[in-house]
């Protein structure tokens, strides 16, 4: 091994991380362009208008809007929160945290450019049937299984959120707003290129091909729970999953990882469980990797 081996090897791998950062940077900036421009929307009152209503109605409702909403789980949680002291049933909520916990248009926009078109709509689809699917089963959970046991409800229900003065859009604050989360998520998707760079060129294709090739439930089960540790906010893990895939990872397995690895890190579960319930908590995990598993199966 001689020093110019070694620099030449320097070189190609900082060559792929610039390239590499420059097809992704435009999306990135996309996303948070339209992310921070929905933040001056009043997402309180928003989900209190339509989770008001019929069950299933509510649910569909919560999901769409924790979709699109910009919140993560950490900006989900206060209004979560608000909303079940306003007398809100929880399991439109769970639906809307769930949601927005795994997918929004930031999200949507880097997976769109890291990965493409069809993983960006699969993978909306999936969170669109997860959230769902747990928002309907919560109707037939007793409640004190759920939340916390002190909680205190608004004596007004939700006359407090309907009286919320309306946002104003400023473009100040927007362009100072966008700076701060570019630098902010630049910094993890910095480390997701580094580590997807070196998983592309430096570990055999053959080796991530037998131990997440397509259509094996071993595979979309390990590539559900490798979501955990590997899975940084505001979409950093794209450039890992896209090296991935390239080498060998079945869609169904990446699709597992995108499912499990947001809503599951322990940060996130620790601000869920500011109303959640350590039980109901470890239920939703379990729930989380089984509907994530058979969504991968199906999807290979």
């Amino acid at each position: 091994m001689t020093g110019e081996w070694f620099w030449g090897e320097v070189l190609i791998f900082l060559n792929a991380c610039r390239d590499t950062l420059a097809d992704l940077l435009p999306y990135l900036a996309a996303g948070v362009m339209v992310s921070e421009l929905l933040k001056f929307t009043s997402w309180t009152k928003i989900v209190y208008k339509w989770v008001s209503k019929s069950p299933v109605f509510s649910v569909l409702s919560a999901s769409i809007i924790g979709i699109i909403s910009p919140l993560c789980t950490y900006g989900t949680i206060p209004v979560m929160i608000e909303l079940y002291k306003s007398k809100v049933h929880i399991a439109p909520l769970i639906s809307f945290l769930a949601a927005s916990s795994l997918m929004n248009p930031q999200l949507f926009i880097m997976t769109l450019g890291g990965i493409g078109p069809e993983m960006a709509v699969v993978r909306t689809l999936a969170v669109f049937v997860f959230s769902c699917a747990a928002g309907m089963l919560c109707y037939i959970i007793p409640e004190k299984f759920m939340i916390r046991q002190n909680i205190n409800f608004y004596e007004d229900g939700g006359d407090k959120i309907n009286n919320r003065e309306k946002k104003f859009f400023m473009v100040k604050q927007y362009v100072i707003n966008c700076l701060k989360n570019l630098k902010h998520i630049g910094v993890y998707l910095i480390i997701g290129i580094v580590i997807g760079v070196a998983a592309d060129l430096y570990i055999p294709k053959g080796l991530i091909y037998t131990a997440f090739r397509a259509g094996r439930i071993q595979s979309i089960l390990a590539g559900a729970v490798l979501g955990v540790p590997l899975s940084p906010c505001g979409g950093a893990a794209i450039p890992l999953v896209s090296a991935m895939i390239d080498n060998g990872m079945g869609k169904g397995t990446a699709l597992a990882f995108f499912i499990v690895g947001p809503a599951a890190r322990p940060a996130p579960l620790a601000a869920m469980s500011a109303l959640l319930s350590p039980l109901f908590l470890a239920g939703y995990c379990v729930f989380l990797v089984f509907s994530a598993v058979l969504m991968g199966l199906i999807y290979v």
